[in-house]
């Protein structure tokens, strides 16, 4: 029986970068290689894409091609660059284990979209919603759904300290994996947690 040629995409260049690296290691300790032939393509965190052999601790120092997820349908797969030429492979289907902006917003999912290649996981729409809390609850609450009084301050708006009901949690709003988010519980902590959200998002 063929097996199905799976595209395992990982890494990522967000700050959710070596939890991408661990799910995939868990992946390949039970991935069933008798029904399945993987591509492991890790993208650094300086957003190269590369196919390697497996997703280990050392795996961007290991040998690597160059490769990219073409959005040619005819292609349906990889682009593999060898010896200064391209080589196709095609693939049934991208599993993609990402975290944070440009793996779970939409970003890959709207490449695999182009492609034509199946994928696992929410499509572009869900994805990019999701991953923006305020757009989430803004979608929760006009469907009836409870959620926590939030704000959403813009990357140069101040906020009036005083006007907040203590304690409250400051949280990027595109960030994941409890990046950058804060507990505080009274005024003079306030500035602070802004300034550790906004490293992870504006």
């Amino acid at each position: 029986m063929d097996r199905l040629k799976i595209g395992i995409i990982f890494g990522g260049s967000s700050e959710e970068h070596p939890i991408s690296v661990k799910s995939a290691r868990e992946v390949a300790r039970n991935l069933d290689l008798e029904k399945y032939e993987p591509f492991w393509i890790g993208i650094t965190r300086s957003g190269a894409w590369k196919l390697c052999d497996d997703p280990d601790a050392q795996w961007e120092n290991r040998r690597c091609q160059p490769a990219v997820v073409s959005p040619d349908r005819s292609v349906h797969g990889l682009l593999v660059l060898e010896q200064e030429h391209y080589k196709m492979i095609r693939l049934d289907v991208v599993f993609p284990v990402l975290y944070g902006r440009l793996g779970e917003d939409g970003a890959v999912q709207g490449l695999l979209e182009l492609s034509g290649i199946p994928y696992v996981g929410c499509d572009v729409q869900s994805s990019a919603l999701c991953m923006d809390k305020s757009l989430a609850y803004i979608v929760a609450r006009t469907a009836g759904i409870a959620t926590p009084n939030y704000w959403v301050v813009a990357a140069n708006e101040k906020i009036d300290p005083d006007r907040l009901p203590y304690p409250v949690f400051v949280k990027p709003a595109r960030s994941g994996s409890s990046f950058g988010v804060s507990k505080v519980s009274c005024t003079e902590e306030l500035p602070g947690a802004m300034e550790t959200a906004r490293q992870y998002d504006s």
